[in-house]
């Protein structure tokens, strides 16, 4: 008989022995004992999912820190403050917002309530909403250099006049009188005393703004492009009242004792004015324009310093003055800018506008150089909002103040044209 095949494919006998039944039921029972873990698996997965997502949320959040500080420095864009000026702007209103419970009056709908704290928080670095609430947060003060860099493209005087801080009362800046000349001195010579006159310029607060409306529902979208609108209505506003204040203001109450640069000129016989019955504007003649120059110290005849300054309207006039013998005596250039008889013009909305129409005793022009004028200033422009005042109209309420004042450092630096009295 033939023995048994040792072929390893035969297959094996299905009988277990006692020890791989024992095996068996080892596996069994371990698995047994981890069914508990395998049941509390969906929700260990789920909590995973969970911290996964609080994790993205948190990373983003730091993300959107981190952009917005490293814009702080930024450039800015001409006519515009830079992102990280306008987050801080919008913040600072949804803050003024939840000071005062107004919240629900910008944004009606509880997510984008929550949604423009979160906001408002992440701007300001506050780490709690509650903090929110506690304290008004004010610009600081790279922002708020950009709001007056900003207020200096729209305007003139602050452009154009040399700063000075007021500080509480009255600051008085130094104010230029006298001026002996200097002289030749000889070898071993003494030096001969010069003691020039000086007197000092009085720079008080006060006080100027306005209130700009602003429409509910705004969502955290559009948050951002409503700091920038805010940021450049005030802006265009202060520039607007600064300008009046600093070339019209006459002494009166509406100027609260404050005179402007042809009010000045007015009082120091600085003026040209033209001949009896020419009450038109049109009635000025590039005679005039020169004249005007003969008004102020030959020290504000530096190119680089003086100017003239006229309403825009003017550029359809002064074309006129060319003659044959005098092509170039008005240029216009290519950048927007206009020369008028080898000086620069600038133009401001505030001076009279030409017209062929009688403006009795108005000021058409004023030269000379406002470096020697004084702009004072009290603290920053600042903003608070309310939800009461336009509440009829369903609007928010944002007021814009600042705390300015003008005075001159030399009464000879600037003279004014003015049309006849009668």
């Amino acid at each position: 008989m033939n023995e048994p095949s040792e072929n390893p494919n035969t297959p094996v006998d299905p009988d277990l022995t006692t020890d791989q039944l024992t095996e068996f039921q080892t596996i069994l029972t371990d698995i047994k004992g981890c069914s508990a873990e395998f049941k509390n698996l969906p929700g260990a997965v789920r909590t995973l999912q969970e911290a996964n997502s609080r994790l993205s949320s948190e990373l983003q959040t730091v993300r959107r820190s981190l952009l917005s500080r490293s814009t702080l420095h930024a450039p800015r864009s001409s006519g515009c403050v830079s992102d990280a000026c306008v987050r801080r702007i919008a913040a600072t209103f949804i803050q003024h917002c939840a000071r005062s419970g107004a919240l629900e009056a910008l944004a009606s709908q509880s997510t984008q309530r929550d949604a423009l704290v979160n906001f408002a928080c992440h701007s300001l670095d506050i780490t709690t909403r509650t903090a929110l609430t506690t304290s008004d947060i004010p610009l600081p003060s790279e922002y708020s250099g950009e709001l007056r860099e900003l207020i200096s493209e729209f305007g003139v005087v602050r452009r154009r006049m040399s700063p000075y801080p007021i500080g509480m009362g009255t600051s008085r800046p130094a104010r230029m009188g006298t001026r002996p000349s200097f002289g030749s001195i000889a070898i071993s010579g003494a030096f001969g005393e010069k003691s020039p006159t000086i007197t000092f310029a009085s720079l008080e607060s006060h006080k100027i703004g306005g209130i700009v409306r602003v429409p509910r529902e705004i969502d955290e979208q559009s948050v951002v492009a409503m700091g920038q609108f805010l940021a450049r209505y005030g802006a265009i506003e202060f520039a607007r009242a600064e300008d009046s204040w600093g070339f019209l203001a006459d002494g009166g109450g509406t100027y609260e004792t404050v005179k402007g640069i042809v009010q000045i000129a007015r009082d120091n016989s600085k003026t040209v004015t033209l001949a009896s019955t020419k009450t038109h504007p049109s009635d000025a003649t590039l005679a005039d324009f020169r004249s005007l120059r003969t008004k102020v110290n030959k020290a504000a005849l530096n190119g680089r310093l003086s100017a003239y300054y006229l309403d825009s309207t003017w550029e359809t006039q002064l074309p006129t003055f060319k003659t044959a013998a005098e092509t170039n005596v008005y240029q216009r250039l290519p950048d927007g800018t206009a020369i008028l008889d080898g000086y620069p013009i600038v133009w401001t909305d505030v001076l009279q506008s030409f017209t062929t129409s009688a403006a009795a005793d108005s000021p058409i022009a004023v030269f000379g150089a406002l470096s020697f004028w004084w702009m004072g200033e009290h603290g920053s422009p600042r903003l608070d909002t309310s939800e009461h005042v336009y509440f009829a109209n369903d609007q928010l309420a944002v007021r814009f103040i600042e705390e300015i004042d003008f005075d001159y450092a030399a009464v000879d630096a600037t003279a004014a044209l003015l049309t006849a009295a009668s």
